[in-house]
This record gives structure tokens, sequence and C-alpha cells, in this order.
């Protein structure tokens, strides 16, 4: 990867390093291992009980009847849940989808202790997020859309990187315990509750603001912040697979002109969407679009921390791994960190 930000990952992975070293200065000093068949007899047991009260359910007024009642219950159920949950807030149901996906990744950490699905899940779950909490005006479906397409894309990509690479060594004493896991995947519900606000916040609002010049200004910046982070992605994917690269750092292509392009094209695309509901969000108020404005700046607050070494040890680690070559002391000189330099 490039000089400072070889070995960690982008979008989502971003926020996983930093997890990582939280959970691992602030979790107690001595915890248990949670034995891998733990999560699968809590599951067995869950299962038996249900299948114990279906089947005295079936014997006590026959199978069939038993059958057509249930399947009657559970539609019944279903709809009057979605209904419940469609009553909401939008940020309750923001908080809702991203605690559920959270939870899920939590009990698959504890079952198997992989770290594959990370990425996975916890970019993933941008996706319900905002389908579950966009409102009717075109602005607030176009977030919904670009937040979409942006979860899929680097959910995707990180998981077919993590399924290559098999896990990441980083992780692997933080998620091996019980207390670090469930440190890690909170942060990680805490990452996408706040990632998310500008559209929950916009979509909470009646008026429905014409697209306009605004509205195409900001989907340009949320397309070039987009087209940004995968060339970045696939730069620094290609330079890893050229056996000729092998321990070198990536400084070609954008990551010539920053040391972290992915990290400048992700505040791209969620400034642009700030910026998109921007207008809906204004008509409750100055003080919830400065609530708004918090997705970019603790984005770019979690970017500069890692990037600078405020936050993770990464910058010394890296600058230690390069210490003799000297192309890498010019580099981090000349080349900014995450605002690219194009002059």
């Amino acid at each position: 990867g490039s000089a400072a930000t070889a070995g960690l990952r982008c979008g989502r992975s971003r926020c996983t390093f930093v997890a990582a070293n939280i959970v691992s200065r602030c979790q107690p000093t001595v915890t248990t291992m949670l034995p891998r068949w733990r999560g699968a007899a809590v599951l067995g047991i869950l299962s038996a009980t249900w299948w114990r009260g279906a089947a005295g359910g079936a014997h006590r007024g026959g199978g069939s009847c038993f059958r057509r009642s249930s399947v009657r219950r559970n539609s019944t159920g279903i709809v009057a849940a979605t209904t419940a949950f469609a009553s909401w807030s939008p940020m309750g149901r923001s908080a809702a989808v991203f605690g559920f996906a959270n939870t899920l990744g939590l009990g698959v950490s504890l079952a198997t202790g992989s770290h594959v699905h990370l990425d996975l899940i916890g970019t993933g779950a941008f996706i319900p997020a905002a389908w579950a909490t966009q409102g009717a005006g075109l602005r607030s479906r176009l977030s919904a859309g670009v937040i979409g397409l942006w979860a899929l894309r680097l959910a995707s990509f990180l998981f077919y990187r993590a399924l290559q690479t098999g896990h990441d060594a980083r992780l692997d004493q933080t998620l091996s315990t019980a207390g670090g896991a469930i440190g890690f995947w909170a942060i990680s519900w805490l990452w996408g509750v706040l990632t998310c606000l500008p559209h929950v916040l916009g979509s909470g609002i009646a008026d429905r603001p014409k697209l306009g010049f605004s509205g195409g200004a900001a989907l340009a910046l949320c397309a070039f912040g987009l087209y940004w982070e995968i060339v970045a992605d696939v730069q620094k994917w290609q330079f890893k697979l050229d056996p000729a690269n092998k321990g070198l750092f990536c400084n070609v292509g954008l990551w010539s002109l920053s040391q972290h392009p992915n990290y400048f094209g992700n505040l791209c695309l969620w400034t642009g969407i700030f910026l998109l509901n921007a207008p809906m969000i204004l008509r409750s108020g100055r003080l919830k679009l400065l609530l708004g404005a918090m997705s970019p700046l603790f984005l770019a607050f979690l970017f500069y921390g890692q990037a600078s070494g405020k936050i993770t040890k990464s910058a010394e680690l890296f600058a230690q791994r390069y210490a003799g070559n000297p192309a890498f002391s010019d580099y981090v000189r000349r080349v900014p960190l995450i605002v690219p330099r194009l002059f």
C-alpha cells in the first residue's frame, strides 16, 4: 500500500483499525476466551425450545391445523412488526438497522472468531439503513441511492479482499475475547449511526425542495468522491498483486498525489451527501444542520487521526518498516496526507 497507509483498509476498515486499537486499550486486562461452540450451543437451545413448543401445539390441535394457523400468525406478526417499524422516527430506524447488523456481526465473531465478515456486515448495513430511512422527496431518494451504491461497491470489494488475504492479524487479539468483540462491534454501530446522520435527518423532513443547481452540484461531488475512492482502491490492489512490488510502498497514480487518496474520496462523497440533504435539514433549524455536519467532520477527524498517527500507531509502524528507504522519507515529506496537492 502507500507509505503511510499500507495495511489500513479503506472505507469501513478505517473505523475497523481504530476500533481495534480503542478496544485493545480500554477492555479489561483479563478477559476469558469465549469457547467457539458456545454461540452454536445457544442457537441450538433456542431452536430446540421453539420446536418443542411447535410440536406441543401440533399434538394438541392437529399437525395440519397447526401449520396453517402458524403461517397465518407468522404473516400477521410480520405485517405488524413492519408497520410498527415504519412508525418509528428515521433516527430510530437507523439505529435499529445498524444495531441488528452489528449484533449479527458480533454473534458471528463470538461463534467463529472469523474476521472475514467484518466489512461485509459493517459496510453492507448502510444499504438497508439508507433504504429504511429514505423520505418521499427526490433528494432523499437520491441520497439513499448514492449511499447504497457506495456501500455495495465497498462491502463487496473488501469482502473479496478479505477472502483473498484470509484474516487481519491486527484483530486476532481483539476479537479473540468476548469483551474485545463486544467493544469492537459497539464502536462499529456508533460509526454507522454518525456517518449516516445527514441522510437520516434529511429524510424526516416533510418539505421536498427541488433538486436545482445545488442538488446537482452535491451529486457531482458524490460521483467524484466515489470515482476517486474506486480508482485509489483498484490502483493499490493492483500494486500489491505485482510480485515486483513486494516490500515497496504504493506511490503510483492517485497515491502519488496523496498518501491517503481513498480517504479523500470518501470525504468528498459524504460531504456531497450532507450538501444534498442540507436544504431539507435546514427546514428544521440550524441546530439540526450542525448535527448533520457531524458526519463529514467525524470522518475528517477519524481519517486525520489515523493518517497522522494520533489515533493509531500505523504511521510509526510504517516509518519503522521503511526506515532504510530514502524514497519513503521523501514521499512522506513531499506528499500531502489526505487532500491532494494538484498544482
